[in-house]
């Protein structure tokens, strides 16, 4: 038997606008028969205190009740700190709302973060509607649940066979074999799988940015085409992912693929951010008779990485990674970007749009999958780029239908 499946986008012309939600006319509101879920990811510390505003991972909540929740939302990792993600969403969205967390490659650099993560799923069975655990060492960070006439899959794939944190994506044997007793077991007519990491980076469907090409789980191509060929050999319908900021949807030798780019908002922070958080602390340590250089190394010393991704961004790296350029450099560059801008005044704008044209924004995304008998409709909702409100980019629809060979 193998799945068939039909595909037909809907443009943004035909989109719903979210003012339209807020008055009660989606055109994608829950009818009784139907099985609906939110995917969405790597929103990271947007969910903390200090980002609670409408522009950050809160607005992407908000939009979401207006459009309706869904049964669950499950999320393809990097959702660190978790217990604010967590709080967050009991919020907006109901403290009895189910929550699938995924493992994300930043959630694995924090064991608190970790800890958090496996005591949402103490045991493996605490979420609800759970039917199998993960393996030894991975038992509540890989799991499986049912919904409907729906299977999902969630995968920790950092874990190396011992440790739940161990690895950079590399699929071990393990995690592959627990994947496909999984599957052979599962009863579901329709199979989802969802992972942190794209088998393959797909530009974003909007700007064409690219992320993460070889360093996503094509970095270990064996690795990934076995992964692949499982997927592709039980029927499962799409695979779930995030990690490149981008969204996308592909079809990738019979398997779709769907990455949920990220849910934080605006990612309009730097480079204002760094030149007006540095002119802060120049002004607050003035009062103190502390130089300038005071406030450069307070702020490198909290914010060297993004700090260096500005750089790289703005093109004053000589073409060196921001994920290779050493913190010397990094901090005697940063204080020549400040001092560039210090001397443009009103016209420092027209500078930091070296770092946009560069850096190509990604809208904030998040996706309502609607099932109801073997049709798919995915919805898209992205918002303005920076912090606006959220609207239907376009809808998926794909078609199930089994068919025997």
């Amino acid at each position: 038997m193998k799945l068939c499946v039909k595909i037909i986008v809907v443009g943004s012309a035909l989109a719903c606008l979210m003012s339209c939600a807020s008055t009660g006319t989606s055109t994608s509101k829950q009818t009784q028969d139907e099985l609906t879920f939110i995917v969405a990811a790597d929103w990271r510390i947007k969910a903390t205190e200090r980002y609670h505003s409408s522009e950050y991972f809160l607005g992407a909540l908000e939009a979401i009740a207006e459009v309706g929740k869904g049964s669950f939302m499950v999320s393809p990792g990097d959702v660190e700190p978790v217990l604010p993600s967590a709080n967050l969403i009991a919020k907006v969205l109901g403290e009895d709302y189910p929550w699938y967390p995924v493992i994300g490659n930043h959630d694995i650099e924090d064991s608190t973060w970790m800890q958090d993560m496996r005591d949402i799923n103490a045991g493996g069975n605490t979420l609800p509607n759970v039917v199998n655990v993960g393996p030894p060492g991975c038992v509540e960070t890989t799991f499986s649940f049912d919904y409907g006439n729906c299977h999902f899959i969630v995968l920790n794939q950092y874990f190396d066979g011992q440790s739940d944190m161990g690895t950079d994506g590399n699929l071990v044997p393990e995690l592959l074999q627990w994947l496909e007793d999984d599957l052979k077991k599962n009863t579901k007519p329709y199979i989802f799988v969802i992972g942190h990491e794209p088998l393959i980076a797909m530009p974003d469907l909007a700007n064409g940015r690219i992320r993460h090409v070889g360093d996503s789980l094509d970095q270990y191509p064996r690795k990934a085409f076995k992964f692949h060929q499982i997927l592709l050999k039980y029927n499962v319908v799409a695979y779930f992912c995030g990690h490149t900021h981008n969204t996308s949807y592909s079809n990738i030798n019979g398997l779709w693929q769907f990455d949920c780019g990220h849910a934080r908002g605006t990612e309009d922070v730097f480079p204002r951010g760094v030149f007006a958080s540095i002119t802060k602390l120049h002004q607050e340590n003035q009062k103190l008779g502390l130089p300038i250089d005071s406030a450069f190394a307070q702020f490198y010393r909290d914010n060297a990485y993004p700090t260096k991704k500005v750089m790289f961004y703005m093109n004053l790296t000589d073409s060196i990674s921001y994920k290779k350029l050493d913190d010397s450099t990094g901090f005697e560059i940063m204080k020549i970007f400040y001092y560039r801008a210090d001397e443009l005044g009103d016209r420092k704008n027209e500078y930091f749009q070296t770092y946009w044209n560069n850096w190509a924004l990604s809208r904030s995304t998040f996706m309502k999958f609607r099932i109801n008998g073997s049709l798919l409709n995915v919805d898209i909702y992205r918002n303005d780029g920076f912090g606006g409100p959220y609207s239907i980019d376009r809808t998926v629809k794909l078609d199930m239908r089994e068919s025997h060979q």
